[in-house]
């Protein structure tokens, strides 16, 4: 009760602004975390890359040392923060997003500024932020996760969400996630749920499917020109591999794995955004023998870097590459996205 009357205040007294001659598109969840928002970020702005818009993408910068400032992570072509700096979420955005200028900061208005002046930004993609009410936006995209879309109903601390169900009715667009791995009827179930709360038929669903096995890069400039080696996801069929992630939904991290054909899966899992340190890297490498198959995330990867001396004793460790798609009715939401943000906000 506690949490969900600080939301509400919150909320309430929230002014939010508007960002001049530019369009606002917020993409975020309702849950804490696991819902593979980063790679339905990457999609989004890959969408609209081709329109007639000049995007930069806002981010809060979540666990960077750099959040209470508003900084340029990525001007397009050169990654301006370290991951520390920045937050592991945003730095990955800029690592996959060649043209796409980031900024991160608490004070997102500020960072649209800064995009602005240097940019000409004129659509700003606003990453996890639904909850951000201290900005206007055109369209609100939310992502929820079929393996557990609500957990157990509560808000923070009894529970995943962030506020209560009924906020869903100021979505304009519901992607359900990992749509693929849930079990086809509690998916047909959380589609019509989803329509009730949220009050419009805009509900699609996603997966999040691998589409490659990469090596640690060798040298920090591969990160940024994109020169790192790939592998076929057949490597790991029929393979005993390791699972290593500190993200908010392992278990789905675990089910891809299987999704590829693997005999078995070992388990190494630490709380989402976790900060490794020389001692988790010691006592995972005590558990991983030089052969064996550890596979991490992408976003895992990125706090893992700097251990790349002491992972070099593996032979076989890649992080899985992730690709955001579309199941059905792609075009359908394409045109309707597009339309929803010549349109705007209406109430």
């Amino acid at each position: 009760m506690i949490y969900q009357l600080g939301n509400k205040m919150n909320k309430n007294m929230s002014k939010p602004q508007r960002i001049n001659n530019a369009k606002v598109l917020s993409i975020g969840n309702i849950t804490t975390g696991g819902t593979g928002k980063t790679p339905g970020v990457i999609y989004f702005t890959q969408t609209l890359q081709n329109e007639d818009y000049n995007i930069g993408i806002l981010s809060r910068g979540y666990g960077g040392s750099l959040v209470k400032e508003n900084n340029i992570l990525s001007d397009g072509k050169n990654i301006l923060l370290d991951s520390n700096q920045s937050g592991d979420e945003p730095w990955l955005l800029a690592a996959n997003l060649p043209g796409i200028p980031v900024a991160v900061g608490r004070k997102r208005y500020e960072s649209a500024m800064l995009l602005q002046k240097n940019f000409q930004t004129n659509l700003f993609i606003l990453d996890d932020g639904f909850q951000h009410y201290a900005l206007e936006r055109d369209v609100d995209i939310v992502l929820v996760d079929a393996t557990n879309p609500f957990g157990n109903r509560h808000t923070l601390p009894n529970g995943i969400l962030r506020e209560p169900l009924d906020a869903l009715k100021r979505s304009d667009i519901v992607i359900i996630t990992k749509a693929d791995i849930a079990d086809p009827p509690s998916v047909e179930k959380l589609t019509e749920e989803l329509k009730s709360l949220s009050g419009h038929e805009m509900i699609f669903r996603s997966s999040h499917r691998p589409s490659a096995l990469v090596k640690l890069p060798d040298t920090e400039d591969q990160v940024i020109i994109g020169k790192q080696k790939t592998k076929k996801l057949d490597l790991l069929k029929n393979e005993s591999v390791w699972a290593l992630s500190a993200i908010g939904n392992h278990r789905a991290f675990e089910a891809t794995l299987h999704s590829l054909g693997v005999a078995d899966v070992e388990s190494i899992s630490y709380r989402d955004h976790h900060e490794y340190d020389i001692r988790d890297i010691e006592n995972i490498l005590k558990r991983v023998e030089p052969y064996d198959f550890l596979i991490t995330t992408e976003k895992d990867w990125i706090r893992l870097r700097k251990f790349r001396d002491h992972f070099s004793v593996l032979k076989n460790f890649f992080y899985v590459k992730i690709e955001f798609t579309i199941l059905h009715n792609e075009v359908l939401l394409k045109e309707g996205l597009k339309a929803k943000l010549l349109a705007g906000k209406t109430n």
